[in-house]
């Protein structure tokens, strides 16, 4: 399934399938609910094959996401038993010898009900990836993988947190556990939550952690990881494919994309997709990675606003407190029927999980791509949060969140906290809303998210990462075919920094002068040139209908008076934030579903 709603009181027929049906702006994914003693529960019908749910007198499974299986066999990925993969997971929960940690790998969430015992058990994956939100009042319980649909679902569409708001508009995330909605809060990762309903009482709740990203050293040097790494990826792969005929790719002029080209089987139909502003240098690049691999290459364009043209639609499917600006392929996949592929494979999390991005690094590495990397001591996580456009209370309130939340990650891992601040859960990412909208689109496989890539960069030590040294170590092979094309960035991918140096800091100091001389005229980026969209009167229209009145909270309405949208204290992207969050808290302040909403209230 794409998305579930749970809750513990039967609610009305129909009001849990409107409310996730109002995820999507266009072409709504059909949803299915089921009713008993235990409550109500909607589900909207998955783009993977195999993962329907499953009912029986006794159980009721909800899989939501694509999991790759590692003890029983994938073939109903292209089969036609639209049950097969979760009727094997439910099979294997019952027979009491699952291991979550290491039987299912990528994105998932399971949910199970025992309808005789009440209990209701959600199982998230290693990172959780797919996020799970958590409302509970008196002996109300619900649950639910969207969050903006589950706060609509108990009433509480305009009860927004504001110091959440501000902090998603500064650092472009909720502090985790907590979300948009005051009273809602997310599940954590790696995680068996069980909760035992009881009538008219409080519902028990036992959380159990299957897995920690532990500091612990299980590799005793980098080339016992990296062969880890590899043979692990090749495994997922071979799982996933296995069935398949034909699949798409998402390609660019990087090394990520270029090693998932050469480890996908040669035997399949491959199709490799890039979406521009228009054929710049790394479309190029990628158009010679897909044709040394032998797969048929598809460019398309975006409208120059494209970016702000999508906001209402994305926005509404990633769910307030998430990046609207991720959904890279939203649109595209009308275009090119992305959902009639057996798989969509993509990069992503690599930087950040295989090559320490978020590690302390000295600023200069982060502005001169050619310098080399290393991790600093300390961490500025915790740094008192400061802005002039918002109260000082809320801004004490986010730093105190954020302090709590390093403090959790540092017990952890004491070495490399800075890093994991924005990794553990990975709704601390601020990209994986890419995730969050592809995933509920097609069949989305994000190679980099397997199981044992999350372990390998949890037990190795920055130093193994920066620098692309773990990452060469395990995909150096998958390289040599283009290891004399070069990166959109001007380096050659198949060769460490040291080799690259003296090319790559001439190459990008020739381009940075042009730039600044205004020699290079065509915007080479990958995605939205926000300052061509910024000087557009599109941008002043948009800005401009966000009036202080139209928002219905105090900090917020004030930032957007004082002139927040107005380059006024903030950056680029946090100006992007304040007019999302804008648009979604005056969007559901506007337009309410009583009808739904009104149920759900009276249930108390």
């Amino acid at each position: 399934m794409s998305d579930f709603l749970f809750s513990s009181r039967r609610l009305p027929p129909g009001c849990l399938a409107e409310e996730l049906k109002s995820i999507y702006l266009e072409d709504p994914a059909p949803a299915t609910e089921y009713h008993g003693d235990w409550g109500s529960l909607a589900v909207t019908r998955s783009c993977y094959a195999g993962f329907a749910p499953v009912e029986s007198g006794s159980h009721l499974c909800v899989v939501i996401g694509g999991p790759v299986l590692y003890f029983h066999d994938n073939h109903f990925l292209t089969g036609n038993d639209d049950q097969a993969g979760t009727r094997a997971i439910l099979a294997h929960w019952k027979g009491g010898q699952v291991d979550w940690s290491e039987d299912l790998s990528g994105p998932f969430v399971i949910l199970i009900i025992d309808k005789a015992s009440h209990r209701v058990t959600c199982i998230t994956d290693l990172m959780m990836f797919i996020p799970v939100y958590r409302y509970q009042r008196k002996s109300w319980l619900a649950l639910g993988t969207h969050v903006d649909a589950l706060a609509r679902a108990c009433g509480l569409e305009v009860d927004f947190d504001e110091a959440s708001l501000i902090d998603f508009i500064l650092h472009d995330v909720v502090t985790f556990p907590y979300s948009a909605y005051r009273q809602i809060r997310q599940c954590y990762p790696a995680t068996k939550h069980e909760f035992r309903l009881r009538n008219e009482q409080v519902p028990s709740q036992e959380r159990t952690p299957y897995w920690l990203p532990e500091e612990t050293a299980p590799f005793s040097n980098l080339g016992e990881a990296a062969k880890a790494l590899r043979e692990g990826l090749d495994g997922y792969i071979e799982r996933v494919t296995g069935p398949m005929r034909r699949v798409a790719q998402f390609i660019s002029g990087g090394e990520d994309s270029r090693v998932l080209a050469a480890m996908l089987p040669t035997r399949l139909e491959r199709d490799s997709f890039i979406f521009l502003n228009s054929m710049t240098r790394e479309g190029r690049i990628a158009e010679k990675v897909a044709s040394a691999s032998g797969a048929r290459f598809f460019p398309d364009y975006r409208d120059d606003l494209h970016y702000l043209i999508i906001l209402p639609e994305a926005a509404r499917l990633v769910g307030s407190g998430h990046q609207y600006i991720h959904a890279h392929a939203l649109g595209f996949h009308r275009r090119h029927r992305l959902a009639d592929y057996d798989a969509v494979f993509g990069g992503y999390v690599s930087d950040t999980l295989l090559k320490s991005r978020s590690a302390r690094k000295p600023p200069l590495s982060s502005f001169f791509s050619f310098l080399p990397q290393w991790q600093l001591p300390g961490e500025t996580r915790t740094r008192p949060v400061k802005s002039h456009l918002f109260p000082d209370h809320l801004l004490q309130e986010v730093t105190r969140r954020r302090r709590e939340h390093f403090h959790k990650v540092r017990a952890m891992r004491p070495q490399s906290a800075h890093e994991w601040f924005s990794l553990w859960p990975m709704t601390m990412r601020l990209g994986i809303s890419n995730l969050y909208s592809n995933r509920r689109l097609f069949k989305s496989y994000e190679v980099f998210m397997a199981k044992e890539a999350v372990k390998v960069s949890a037990a190795c030590p920055a130093r193994w990462k920066l620098n692309r040294r773990l990452f060469l170590a395990a995909f150096g092979p998958y390289l040599k075919q283009t290891r004399f094309l070069l990166h959109a960035d001007g380096r050659l991918p198949a060769f460490p920094w040291w080799v690259n140096f003296p090319l790559h800091t001439l190459l990008w100091s020739a381009r940075e002068l042009a730039r600044r001389l205004g020699l290079q005229t065509r915007y080479q980026g990958s995605w939205s040139d926000w300052k061509k969209v910024m000087a557009s009167p599109e941008w002043a229209m948009a800005r401009d209908g966000v009036r202080p009145e139209y928002v219905p909270l105090p900090a917020l309405s004030a930032a957007v008076a004082s002139g927040a949208l107005r380059e006024q204290g903030l950056t680029v992207l946090q100006r992007v934030n304040l007019l999302q969050t804008c648009h979604l808290v005056g969007v559901v302040g506007l337009d309410r579903k009583e009808n739904c909403n009104g149920a759900a209230i009276r249930a108390f």
